[in-house]
């Protein structure tokens, strides 16, 4: 064990060195202030229009969105400061005199309607998320129309896809998109680096650091390294082992906040084992959740339900998902499964309950491997596939068992869009096929619902609704947590993971 895990560093740090060899070299003037910052997913561009590369561009600061949300998931403007509701289907929203591109183009209602119109004619989830039928600009204002009544409209244009860019720049949007946040790009390379300089005439006062290089660095030991070389300032996210050496270094401040993001477990209904309600259900109650934070530490908190404490979804009345392994055992025998050959996996008209678990980050490994042995005290067999991407199984383009994968499930700080893409009917993220009318009726009234009162109440029929069919399991929640030496200051944690840097991070 103690050769493979100093094979396991000397690995680490040669990949520290090779990514630190394969970041552009920045030249820095003597009095330039400059940020090292990293984070541990890039898109495949930078087009915030294109899959979820505006969530790379949102946390680096580049894009900004009209609207967006705030530590206590409550809209506020951005951009846009203010909007009206003048009727069911329509919402004027003004955009604020002196927001500017990064060429120095004002933004006004024009420049946002070609931008939106962009967003829809490349995601078709810009078109389900926000139901916009058509646009109008009129000066500052932009009028938007909406296919029906849609209640969290405004929550859904918080969502980095809806970020406001110069259509008509002229660049390559992919490389050197022309948005309006506080830092604009210098270079970029996908996997590997964002060049960036602070934009001086950005409407909210341009931020005192001058440069910063951004690092794509997905594994969690490594951006722990970089920190404590000093290659690094500030990184989203450490390996729980890591944080608890740096807590106790003063040399290193952590900032974190409960997060909106939660590790779930998708269950494909086309599965024959998968079908059956006790089956799934039998998978949850397996699982000792409360041993999983035990052993994963404070990066993360129990789940057992689809949204987190934090939020205002009736958490605490719920029929949360817990540890259960008598009630798992009599679901499995309700279900026609027994182990008779005594192997201690249960079988079926003469086949094993075994199911494979797809995964592509690594860092689920040591998570994935807890169920696994939990899951087999009880009788299931599940095997564990890490792969390089889920992109195609969460969008029900290829087959598979069980998919694990993490969603931002408050994202714009309201409940709908995570069910809407999630578990309606047909979804686009809906890989597992889950259909149920009832949960559909619930969804389609929630996008109805104004009130919000009301429309917390309706989240929580449709949590019973997912919580009943153990549509899937949501494994744990995870903390949202930035971590920076003692140079940085002003950093703000949000439990929206795609926020980031801002014009208000500081170096001493």
């Amino acid at each position: 064990m103690a050769g493979n895990r100093i094979t396991a560093i000397l690995l680490t740090t040669a990949m520290c060195a090779s990514l630190l060899g394969g970041t552009a070299a920045t030249v820095q003037a003597a009095d330039e202030v400059h940020l090292n910052a990293a984070l541990y997913w890039f898109g495949t561009s930078l087009d915030p229009h294109k899959e979820y590369d505006g969530w790379t561009t949102s946390r680096a600061g580049i894009t900004e969105t009209l609207v967006t949300v705030n530590e206590n998931y409550e809209l506020v403007p951005l951009l846009a400061d203010s909007w009206e509701q003048t009727d069911e289907t329509t919402w004027n929203l003004h955009i604020r005199e002196g927001a500017a591109f990064h060429n120095g183009k004002a933004v006004d209602g024009e420049a946002v309607k070609k931008s939106f119109e962009r967003a829809m004619e490349l995601q078709d989830r810009a078109v389900t998320s926000s139901h916009i039928e058509s646009i109008e600009a009129d000066g500052q204002n932009v009028i938007f129309h909406t296919s029906d009544l849609n209640a969290a409209f405004l929550a859904s244009i918080t969502e980095p896809l809806f970020s406001v860019i110069d259509v008509d720049a002229g660049t390559d949007f992919e490389s050197q998109p022309i948005a309006t946040g506080p830092f604009m790009v210098k270079d970029f390379e996908v996997d590997t680096f964002i060049e960036m300089e602070s934009y001086d005439d950005y409407w909210n006062g341009a931020s005192s650091i001058d440069t910063v290089t951004v690092k794509c660095v997905a594994d969690d030991n490594t951006r722990s390294l970089l920190l404590q070389s000093g290659e690094i300032d500030l990184g989203q996210r450490v390996a729980d082992t890591d944080l608890k050496i740096l807590e106790a270094d003063p040399k290193y401040q952590i900032f974190k906040t409960l997060g909106a993001r939660t590790r779930i477990m998708v269950f494909n209904y086309m599965n024959e084992f998968l079908a059956d309600r006790n089956v799934r259900k039998a998978i949850a109650d397996s699982i000792n959740y409360d041993a999983l934070v035990t052993i994963l530490g404070e990066s993360v908190g129990v789940a057992g339900a689809p949204y987190p404490s934090s939020s205002p979804y009736g958490y605490d009345e719920l029929d949360k998902q817990s540890y259960n392994p008598e009630e798992a055992a009599a679901l499995l025998e309700e279900a026609g499964f027994a182990d008779t050959d005594g192997d201690g996996i249960v079988e079926k008209d003469g086949k094993a309950l075994s199911l494979t678990i797809n995964y592509a980050n690594a860092n689920y490994t040591v998570m994935l491997e807890a169920i696994q042995a939990m899951a087999k005290n009880t009788g299931i067999d599940l095997q564990l596939n890490l792969v390089d991407s889920i992109m195609e199984m969460t969008q029900g383009q290829t087959t598979f068992d069980i998919v694990v994968t993490n969603w931002q499930v408050l994202s714009t700080g309201d409940p709908q869009w995570f069910v809407d893409s999630q578990f309606k009917t047909g979804a686009a993220n809906n890989g597992g096929h889950y259909s149920n009318p009832d949960l559909d009726a619930l969804a389609d009234k929630l996008a109805r619902t104004t009130d919000v009162t009301e429309r917390q109440n309706v989240t929580i029929e449709i949590e019973k609704v997912l919580l009943e069919d153990c549509t899937a399991v949501f494994v744990v929640g995870e903390t949202n947590f930035v971590v920076a030496n003692d140079k940085v200051s002003n950093v703000k944690p949000y439990p929206i993971d795609y926020y980031f840097l801002d014009n208000g991070i500081t170096m001493n």
